[in-house]
């Protein structure tokens, strides 16, 4: 039996996953995407503009040799998030405290592993970027101080999912801006010191601090049990049968990380292997442009990964198939209009970021990424699934069966049809990869409703189809400017009704309606505002508080 506290903690756990606290963290994930993305692309120039290329080059350097030693994490944040979720699903706070502190520590001592070995391989690295030899000190301490946060970050993403796993995206998010500021902040009060670079790598390191600490208390708010250091002492007995099962299940994540830009990355090389490096940037800006575009498939997947590990420790099969159908509409609905519009005006958006010379040989490329992406961009959804529900070695063994077919169909196409036969071999590659993944799910997971899952899935898929046509023909006829962008304007329109009758079903079409009316209220308490509460014929009585 529960006790009152675990009883309550299981109930609130519940409340979380339900659809209106996901989508509302969906949106919070989306939002703090964008405004991140619109700090680095206002403070980028000015930071390049104040320290030079070099010290900016010694920044990226170093980020660069971060992430390769990314993979001692082993999954583990993944992991964490998973455990936790389901602890606390089941109303075991005690046991999600303790599955938090071996990953804490865990990770924690494999960061220090990867800092030593920075620290010390710090000078080679330096003499062998070409740093001016002025600023070798300066980009040893880059290195030596970026070395010594490998552990914070590290103990920072378990702690992290801590807070996944109880859905607290408010503070998620909130950090996640805290840590953007308080990057750019440090490179204010650096400028504010006459541009002193040794300013900005020690604030830099500060801030890290300060963010773990805030990062501790907020996943103290998930788990208030983490405020005691009594579960330390619980450890002695069980560490390392937890650390062999989070090594166990996070291995297969982040051998699918380091396995997964293999089959991504590859038509780049091929591309400069065969064709000469001077044809890579055709495509890799448009897959660039396209790929900006992941932030929306993330930040739904982020907030579904732990709800799903939740409903599976309870097994909730039937939510989990809801959510996992409704999740892929809403993803494909939102894409669609994007991307017609991209495959429409594809030529003329080149053409006024980068010039009509690339925009002109860029242009086909990009129309051909775009259906490649179109469903490539929904398979994060079923990976997230799988490895929500104990499976992520799935995936590594489907990146490892489509290597040598990738590699085959790239070389092929790129050496026959150039650019666009590398952009064909991404679309084909990634439709195959998704398919195959909608497959795997409906094979594995005991949904109790396969045909829910096939029309759901489906006919979300096939109602781009329906407007494929009408994408081809503005693109083909180009009468003028403003004829082609009322036909562009009307065709959304159109498909905006078409989705909402046809590809939304009642019950999707009744929770829009009641998310956006609890937001409204929501924000017009917020505000203050009150309404007028009427009568049984519709007439005004007094105004009250929106309830």
């Amino acid at each position: 039996m529960f006790s009152s506290e675990e009883a309550h903690m299981s109930v609130e756990h519940s409340r979380v996953t339900h659809g209106r606290h996901l989508a509302a963290n969906t949106l919070l994930n989306i939002a703090t995407a964008i405004v991140t993305s619109v700090l680095a692309v206002a403070f980028v120039p000015l930071i390049l503009h104040r320290f030079g290329t070099e010290f900016y080059g010694i920044l990226s350097v170093t980020w660069m040799v971060l992430a390769n030693f990314n993979f001692l994490d082993f999954g583990f944040s993944r992991a964490s998030a998973r455990y936790v979720a389901q602890e606390l699903a089941q109303g075991n706070p005690d046991r999600a405290a303790i599955w938090t502190w071996t990953a804490v520590l865990s990770q924690a001592f494999l960061g220090v592993v990867g800092a030593v070995v920075i620290y010390h391989l710090a000078p080679f690295i330096v003499d062998h970027i070409h740093v001016q030899r002025g600023n070798r000190e300066l980009g040893l301490l880059a290195l030596r101080l970026f070395a010594c946060s490998i552990p914070i970050d590290f103990a920072n993403r378990s702690l992290t999912g801590v807070m996944q796993a109880g859905q607290r995206f408010d503070w998620v998010n909130g950090l996640s801006i805290l840590n953007t500021l308080s990057t750019y902040c440090a490179y204010g009060i650096g400028i504010l010191r006459g541009n002193d670079f040794a300013t900005v790598v020690t604030a830099l390191f500060a801030f890290k601090i300060v963010n773990l600490l805030a990062t501790y208390y907020g996943a103290t708010k998930v788990l208030p049990r983490l405020l005691s250091l009594s579960h330390l002492r619980g450890l002695t007995d069980s560490y390392w049968p937890r650390a062999v099962a989070l090594v166990r299940y996070g291995w297969w994540v982040a051998a699918a990380a380091l396995v997964a830009p293999m089959l991504v990355q590859f038509d780049s090389w091929m591309i400069s292997f065969l064709l000469g490096v001077s044809l890579l940037p055709f495509f890799t800006v448009p897959t660039g442009l396209l790929w900006r575009l992941g932030f929306l498939p993330s930040s739904l997947s982020t907030p579904l990964f732990p709800a799903f590990s939740a409903m599976e420790a309870r097994t909730e099969w039937g939510r989990i198939e809801n959510y996992f159908v409704r999740a892929h509409r809403y993803l494909l609905v939102l894409l669609i209009p994007v991307l017609l519009v991209l495959f429409i005006w594809g030529e003329e958006l080149l053409r006024l970021w980068v010039g009509a010379p690339f925009a002109r040989q860029a242009a086909l490329p990009l129309r051909l990424l775009i259906p490649g992406f179109l469903i490539g961009l929904v398979a994060p959804l079923s990976g997230t699934l799988l490895e929500a529900v104990g499976r992520p070695d799935i995936l590594v063994k489907l990146y490892l069966a489509e290597l040598p077919l990738n590699v085959v169909s790239v070389w092929l196409l790129t050496k026959y049809l150039g650019v666009p036969g590398a952009a064909l071999s991404y679309t084909v590659r990634t439709i195959v990869e998704t398919v195959a993944l909608w497959l795997i799910v409906y094979r594995l997971v005991p949904f109790p409703g396969s045909g829910f899952f096939k029309r759901g899935v489906l006919m979300a898929a096939a109602s781009a189809l329906v407007f494929l046509p009408a994408a081809l023909g503005i693109r083909a006829t180009r009468v003028t400017s403003f004829a082609d962008l009322a036909a562009t304007v009307g065709t959304l329109l159109i498909y905006a009704i078409y989705a909402y009758r046809f590809v939304f079903d009642a019950r999707d079409r009744q929770f829009t309606a009641a998310f956006v009316r609890s937001k409204a209220r929501s924000f017009a308490e917020k505000c203050g505002i009150r309404r007028p509460v009427l009568d049984t014929d519709g007439r005004a009585l007094d105004c009250g508080p929106v309830e």
